[in-house]
């Protein structure tokens, strides 16, 4: 179920502060990190470590995941365009692409 980005804030304060950032690494498996955006003028900022912020140089999408909760009974997962990204402290700022909510598999 799309769920419009005017409304992406809100919807991911009821999966609680935290998430999962997937960055692609063209040389194995994607890399996940547990983060903790914040929202601030439509964009998300959050922190990643030092690999990760480097494969977005290369490659500046990612996907967050709000994983279900006992709450929700399916998961949140956005797409997002990285528009800044500082090497040095690691805080990324993304802007949201697409939104879903997303029923587990059976």
């Amino acid at each position: 179920m799309e769920i419009p980005l005017s409304e992406l804030t809100e919807a991911a304060a009821s999966y609680g502060p935290t998430a999962y950032a997937a960055v692609s690494d063209p040389q194995g498996s994607p890399r996940v990190t547990h983060v903790r955006p914040r929202a601030e003028a439509g964009l998300l900022h959050f922190g990643l470590g030092r690999r990760s912020v480097q494969l977005l140089a290369t490659n500046p999408h990612l996907t967050l995941v709000w994983p279900a909760t006992s709450d929700q009974s399916m998961s949140l997962i956005v797409d997002a365009d990285v528009i800044g990204a500082a090497s040095e402290d690691g805080i990324v700022q993304v802007r949201p692409t697409r939104a879903v909510r997303h029923r587990p598999a059976p």
